[in-house]
């Protein structure tokens, strides 16, 4: 997964540019210049600080069912294969389980790479899916 952001980030040239996401249209969008670069996000899961916890996006009431798309694939995944962290709907740990969870999701989900946003307490997990170089006001 780590070679499929640097691919991305790099043919877009998106190191150290802006971005905001929304649940709204499930959607990260960079601005790099003149255009924008839109990516589809897939909410993968969360990670509480304060709970030091993992929550998969599946379980969180809190993320429109649109914003979570595709996610069942990784839990029927888990299903299949006996793995019971893509299966428990939220259990102990920190940054770097949400960072091995991002990686096998996005395996799991062929994603074109991951996206950590951290959000105060929280930190979110995305997949990122069909990138797209859009012209602003678009």
């Amino acid at each position: 997964m780590q070679e499929r952001n640097r691919a991305w980030m790099e043919d877009y040239g998106l190191q150290g540019c802006q971005y905001v996401w929304t649940f709204d249209d499930a959607q990260l969008v960079f601005r790099p210049g003149s255009d924008e670069v839109v990516a589809d996000i897939c909410v993968l899961g969360s990670v509480s600080e304060a709970e030091g916890t993992f929550l998969w996006a599946w379980a969180n009431e809190t993320i429109p069912e649109h914003a979570r798309q595709g996610l069942e694939r990784v839990r029927e995944f888990g299903d299949r294969n006996e793995l019971e962290s893509l299966t428990k709907p939220v259990w102990p740990g920190g940054r770097s389980d949400g960072l091995e969870m991002a990686a096998v999701a996005g395996r799991v989900l062929d994603a074109a790479g991951v996206w950590v946003a951290p959000t105060g307490d929280a930190t979110l997990f995305f997949a990122l899916s069909n990138l797209r170089r859009v012209p602003v006001g678009s």
